[in-house]
């Protein structure tokens, strides 16, 4: 009996000690692995590949124009396992890629985290011909080369056969440049292709329009505010007779001139007397920065405009191609004076004048134009006009020696747009 008890005994102190010997040691640390991972930009969500070989972790690229500065990550792991920067905090990825770093207390495993958009081009020139090697027009090409050349590919080059919703999708600005050859000489209704005028073309300009795309027309380009609606009504009259319409209009073969001709942007240059109290000097406008200027009208005999212009194309051969706005010509009577009609005009057109033509100091017409979201449609864009016939991109093969002010008040609009 006594050996039973004391065999008894031996065995518990011996599983005791077994039992404490276990107890000594410690559990595997969880294993150091993102579970998943997921990036949300608004209402779109991606889910993440993980690499864990290279300590990478990348998604599809979110959609054209998606906001990368403020994307939420939102990281799964394994009970034990913490994550740096903490899961579910937005993270800004437009600088690149973020590191994250995965941590089970013993050991750490970084991972560099990167979240991307799809590139889409924010503007595009839009014109009849079916690729932009095929433009015949020699100011129209010059132009669209120029453009190409500052822009790269965020400007891509949109036929009017192609223009459709998902086209204009991620553009933010349409230019649009018309301009005739000698020998084709189109009359006012004529200036706009037909390409242009198609119905399903001019609805999506519009619809694009009217959610906040932005255009800068120029040349003949200014006569598509017809078609884009912007045009007020004249007592029902036709386009042709409307004195709201830019009726200014020259499509003829040009001829040789020895002055050098612009844009007056300080619209009452000579203080004439007024009873509108706008400031009339529009020189400080954002689409004349970089634009220099010039009091001479005729380089050989040194004639004076007697006041600065921004002078946009030299001495020598010129088209004459004037698509612009006849002030005298609006349908308003209740007015003063000149100034004071202007003052209603910009009104009507819910519009900034900003040009005329360079020897004009009076106001009687408008070469370059802003018009605004009008009050009835708050959420669409704006539209930059250049319509005076000194716009020219090609000089019959000469050297214009003004043509950095074309581009510098081209390039101007197009980032003034894209900014507002």
């Amino acid at each position: 009996m006594k050996k039973s008890i004391l065999f008894y005994a031996v065995m518990i102190i011996a599983t005791v000690g077994f039992i404490a010997c276990g107890d000594g040691g410690e559990d595997p640390a969880p294993s150091l692995e993102i579970t998943s991972i997921t990036a949300t930009s608004a209402d779109i969500t991606r889910t993440g590949v993980v690499d864990a070989a290279a300590g990478t972790v990348i998604f599809q690229p979110f959609p054209p124009r998606t906001d990368i500065s403020a994307v939420t990550i939102a990281v799964t792991l394994p009970e034990g396992v913490t994550v740096s920067p903490a899961s579910g905090t937005a993270q800004d990825f437009s600088a690149g890629a973020v590191t994250y770093t995965i941590s089970n207390g013993s050991e750490e495993l970084s991972f560099e985290v990167s979240v991307t958009a799809e590139f889409a081009a924010s503007i595009a020139f839009v014109g009849d011909a079916n690729a932009p090697g095929s433009i015949k027009e020699k100011d129209m090409a010059a132009a669209y080369a120029y453009l190409s050349g500052e822009y790269g590919d965020d400007l891509e080059y949109i036929p009017f056969s192609s223009v459709n919703t998902d086209a204009l999708q991620y553009i933010e600005v349409v230019v649009y440049y018309q301009d005739s050859d000698p020998g084709n000489n189109p009359g006012l209704l004529e200036s706009i292709p037909a390409s242009a005028r198609a119905a399903s073309v001019v609805d999506a300009f519009k619809a694009w329009h009217a959610a906040g795309g932005d255009f800068v027309l120029a040349g003949h380009g200014t006569q598509y505010l017809n078609q884009l609606g912007r045009i007020p009504d004249d007592a029902g009259k036709p386009y042709e007779e409307n004195g709201w319409a830019p009726r200014i209009y020259g499509s003829g073969d040009g001829f040789e001139n020895p002055d050098q001709w612009g844009i007056n942007v300080n619209l009452n240059v000579n203080a004439i007397e007024t009873v509108s109290s706008s400031d009339w000097d529009r020189s400080g406008h954002a689409i004349l920065e970089g634009c220099t200027t010039s009091d001479i009208a005729n380089p050989v005999d040194q004639t004076s405009y007697g006041h600065p212009a921004i002078p946009m194309i030299a001495a020598g051969y010129k088209e004459d191609h004037n698509s612009m706005w006849d002030i005298n010509a609006a349908p308003i009577t209740d007015h003063v004076d000149a100034f004071d009609k202007a003052d209603k005009w910009e009104a009507a057109m819910e519009a900034t004048l900003i040009g005329t033509w360079g020897h004009v100091v009076d106001l009687c017409c408008g070469a370059v134009v802003e018009l605004h979201a009008r009050a009835s449609a708050p959420a669409e864009g704006s539209i930059i006009v250049i319509g005076a016939a000194a716009y020219e991109w090609e000089q019959n093969g000469a050297d214009n020696a003004f043509m950095s002010n074309n581009a510098a008040m081209t390039v101007n609009s197009i980032n003034y747009l894209i900014e507002k």
